[in-house]
């Protein structure tokens, strides 16, 4: 069993919507989004030439996503994941179908739809995938509210500090610096961070080293977080997937150019593979040369999955949804942790929780308590 002195805190949106008076609630990220399409310093040079392009697109996104949770789009789900995703957000939303409004559904949801949506239209792959690159930089842009959701802990009560302190951990689904910024043990951004730059912008990156694959895009660092390799994807397994392909990818890599060390039919073969019409072979072949060449090289782990999935002790879940990134709940419920508590909104949280923490709920392993009395508690004079 793992170190029950361990303590271990897992934290997510809800804290940032605690303290910051709902401005960070998906309602208002999504308002926002569109009162700012108007703004004169729009960014159009990084997102999109004409800002109403995106904006007459949402609203098609949202009358498609009505289509959707009348069951008009189920042909249109090929993957299991998209399958999943698409019950899901039926399910999630099926009470309020006479009610929704542009505002009411959450932003990653669009990126289900726009999928959707783009291959009931027979949209190329390059355009739906320049699409979504347009959208996923409307969501960064609003949630970075220029520059502001890096000072909420200014507004974190000295209870909630003193909650914070007392972990050895702190892993959070947030984007934000607030937690580092009044605590001094270790923090891990596990779905990226504004701070932390994309791979694909990275000129230090391994395949932006390789002579035909030098990074073109100049960054503006006045929007820096753009480029941030913050995850937004529609579902948690494609988050999983691009928080563990680096790892993955090492792996590959060292034993590629151990092969290449040790077997002359292998380096003969990888020889061949840098003489390649083929991109991604030729890729692989001189990946591999350049680990064997300086073997330190390697694709970052910027996302700390790792370290989630290692963690023992004491757990405690605070301000995550458990409607959301059902990859995490996945690693938590394999975990070796001795005991988990989490904090519950609403009361059938609970039995959710349950259904997605099995193997703690039947060994007795899960607590719950409610957060409404936590958070009164951290405003108690």
């Amino acid at each position: 069993m793992g170190d029950f002195n361990m303590r271990n805190l897992l934290t997510g949106n809800g804290t940032n919507i605690q303290f910051s008076g709902k401005e960070y609630t998906n309602k208002e990220i999504i308002l926002r989004i569109l009162r700012w399409f108007d703004r004169v310093d729009y960014p159009t040079h990084i997102i999109v030439d004409d800002p109403y392009l995106i904006k007459n697109y949402l609203g098609t996104l949202f009358l498609e996503a009505r289509s959707a949770l009348q069951g008009k789009y189920d042909k249109y789900a090929l993957t299991e994941i998209e399958k999943k995703s698409l019950n899901d957000f039926k399910d999630k939303y099926k009470n309020a179908i006479c009610m929704l409004t542009i505002s009411d559904i959450g932003y990653e949801d669009y990126y289900l739809i726009h999928e959707l949506f783009c291959r009931k239209i027979k949209a190329s792959h390059s355009e739906t995938f320049e699409v979504q690159r347009g959208l996923r930089f409307t969501y960064l842009y609003s949630i970075f509210n220029d520059g502001k959701i890096n000072q909420v802990y200014q507004k974190y009560s000295s209870k909630y500090i003193e909650y914070l302190c007392d972990f050895n951990n702190i892993f959070t689904t947030n984007y934000d610096s607030n937690i580092e910024q009044v605590v001094n043990c270790n923090v891990y951004h596990i779905h990226g961070s504004f701070d932390k730059i994309d791979s694909i912008y990275d000129k230090d990156f391994i395949v932006n080293q390789l002579f035909d694959d030098q990074a073109a895009i100049i960054i503006d660092p006045e929007y820096f977080y753009l480029y941030s390799n913050a995850l937004t994807t529609f579902a948690g397994q494609y988050k999983e997937f691009q928080v563990k392909r680096h790892s993955l990818a090492n792996e590959a890599i060292i034993k590629f150019s151990n092969a290449y060390i040790t077997d002359n039919n292998i380096k003969k073969a990888i020889e061949e593979f840098t003489h390649s019409s083929n991109k991604i072979v030729r890729r692989l072949g001189e990946i591999v040369k350049m680990k064997v060449a300086n073997p330190d090289i390697e694709f970052s782990e910027d996302y700390h999955f790792d370290k989630l999935l290692s963690m023992s002790g004491e757990l405690e879940i605070l301000g995550l949804s458990p409607w959301n990134d059902f990859h995490i709940f996945e690693a938590i419920n394999n975990s070796a942790i001795e005991k988990c508590i989490y904090h519950y909104y609403n009361s059938d949280e609970m039995e959710k929780i349950k259904c997605l923490l099995p193997n703690l709920t039947d060994s007795g392993r899960i607590f719950f308590s409610d957060a409404k009395l936590f958070w009164e508690k951290c405003y108690e004079r």
